[in-house]
């Protein structure tokens, strides 16, 4: 039987349950170690926001959470190891890093000028953090997580051709980050391209988008598609998604749906709603949280005609198949 790697400790895929596949406990823009003097990483105070959040999510159905925070964001293992203990929400962490354009790339084109074969040598990182763990927290990479910009660059590429050797080596799923409405197709192309095995890949980030036709390729190509910006109304406005969410439901592509919210519950250095429009950061605060696909998406798909039973493929069963592969 496949096992998965939570942050406690391997579990079955049949003891995931409700899950949210890509949210964050601890998030920031890569070089907000920067300001660590003006703006300190406050863990203890971390770990009681999200004490709290895990409550939330518990008493909404939630038994699983994927922290799709990569190495070059403050990923936290520790604190995650906390929450787990604390909450008995079952939290998976994943190994990954962030894209080009948004993440700390120069740190590896640098080996570059030097015929480093960067790839491989993300691809050895990735796997021991899964097969071995992340440095000397006992905790252990569940997934991988990778990201592009608004076109795939080439150290992008590099990177997600790391992901899919780090995956032919352990089997786990990997996950990715899209910047803009639709960079996805590009991304699942050079994942094909590198024989990734889809039946565990999902490509993150298709609410970005308003376009159905884009959504549907993606799915058509064999991939996962994350409507998992769920509330984060800075992008796609949540009807959009829903009547397309219900749209591919009805012809028949449940079964490629995942659904989450990327929300950031705790900001390492300065909170990002301190620095936007206020009017901006009060309407995200609004559905930008862990119960918004529960308690106001899943009344709403309803509504448009979804079904518990698809509600329920997309919540339980569509992440356990990412990780099992059938």
């Amino acid at each position: 039987m496949t096992m998965i790697n939570s942050v406690l400790g391997p579990i079955s895929p049949d003891e995931l349950g409700k899950t949210l596949v890509h949210e964050h406990f601890v998030c920031a823009q890569v070089g907000w170690y920067a300001t660590e003097t003006t703006d300190p990483y406050d863990r203890e105070e971390a770990l009681r926001v999200n004490l709290d959040v895990c409550r939330v999510a518990k008493e909404v159905g939630i038994k699983t959470i994927m922290d799709c925070t990569t190495n070059d964001l403050p990923r936290d293992p520790l604190l995650y190891k906390a929450l787990a203990k604390q909450s008995g929400l079952n939290i998976i962490c994943v190994t990954g890093l962030f894209s080009e354009h948004l993440g700390a790339s120069h740190y590896w084109v640098v080996k570059t000028w030097f015929n480093v074969d960067i790839a491989r040598r993300m691809a050895d990182l990735f796997i021991q953090e899964i097969t071995k763990g992340i440095g000397k927290t006992g905790v252990k990479a569940g997934a991988i997580k990778v990201a592009s910009g608004e076109t795939i660059s080439d150290y992008d590429k590099k990177v997600f051709t790391a992901a899919v050797m780090a995956q032919k080596e352990t089997g786990v799923p990997i996950i990715t980050h899209t910047e803009g409405p639709n960079p996805g197709l590009e991304q699942a192309d050079w994942l094909i391209k590198e024989g990734a095995d889809l039946s565990k890949a999902m490509i993150g980030h298709v609410s970005n988008s308003t376009d159905f036709d884009y959504q549907k390729a993606i799915a058509d190509k064999g991939f996962y598609i994350g409507f998992d910006r769920l509330g984060f109304s800075f992008y796609t406005q949540d009807d959009v998604c829903i009547k397309n969410i219900a749209t591919l439901c009805r012809q028949g592509y449940t079964d490629k749906i995942m659904l989450s919210q990327d929300s950031v519950n705790f900001w390492a250095g300065r909170p990002v709603p301190a620095d936007i429009p206020k009017d901006l950061a009060d309407a995200m605060s609004k559905t930008w949280r862990v119960d918004h696909v529960c308690r106001d998406i899943i009344p709403a798909l309803k509504e448009a005609g979804v079904t518990d039973k698809q509600i329920e493929t997309m919540l339980v069963d569509n992440p356990r198949r990412l990780f099992t592969g059938k």
